[in-house]
């Protein structure tokens, strides 16, 4: 084993698979509120780039007022919750990939531009919630990846004795490298996800799996 303590992972598109429950309800959104439904191209893209969804439907209608945008976002967690989770399903094998990373005495925790109540509704759904210390999501005050507050203000003071030396981030997207970076971390570009490759190539993670299960080997 190398000297990794604690694991850092991402859920859209590095735990679970929700692009399309994701595009589903952006579409729902626009068509339950009258608006016109941004090009499937460009929806497509802002997904990928990790942003959160708030930001994303700045970018997607960046008409829209503040109080506009804010109605968006609060409909469309609304539908995902509703309608969103049944289109979801976690990567293959992730309860295996996850039993086994517990049973080795790693911290996993879990760091999501999701808003946090779909995070955690769907692992417990999937039964992957048992082996997860802390979930940290989108919240009203939370600054999203790759701004590190949700590690200097929710994991480094529960595990202040690890150091970022000892922690690696899994994640698909730019924004999850980023962090790693952010924090001292190393970082593992989960290439089976939806971030751009050639963005996220760009920035040199030190490791790069092919599927979940990877993450074994790259910790072994």
């Amino acid at each position: 084993m190398n000297n990794y303590k604690l694991i850092i992972l991402d859920f859209d598109g590095t735990l679970c698979a929700t692009h399309e429950a994701i595009l589903f309800c952006i579409r729902r959104t626009y068509e339950s509120l009258g608006r016109k439904i941004p090009r499937h191209n460009f929806t497509d893209e802002t997904i990928r780039a990790g942003l959160g969804m708030e930001n994303s439907l700045r970018t997607l209608s960046p008409e829209l007022s503040n109080t506009e945008i804010q109605k968006l976002l609060a409909t469309y967690e609304t539908i995902y919750l509703q309608e969103g989770e049944q289109k979801s399903t976690p990567f293959p094998k992730a309860h295996i990939v996850l039993a086994k990373l517990h049973s080795l005495g790693l911290i996993l925790t879990v760091v999501s531009n999701k808003a946090i109540a779909a995070v955690k509704v769907a692992l417990e759904n999937f039964k992957l919630n048992q082996y997860v210390s802390i979930v940290v999501g989108d919240t009203k005050t939370l600054r999203k990846k790759p701004d590190p507050m949700a590690y200097n203000e929710f994991i480094k003071p529960k595990f202040p004795s690890i150091s970022p030396h000892e922690i690696i981030m899994v994640g698909d997207t730019p924004a999850d490298l980023l962090f790693a970076q952010n924090i001292g971390a190393d970082a593992c570009w989960a290439e089976y996800g939806y971030g751009n490759k050639k963005a996220c190539l760009a920035l040199k993670p030190k490791y790069i799996i092919k599927q979940l299960e990877d993450i074994l080997s790259v910790l072994a």
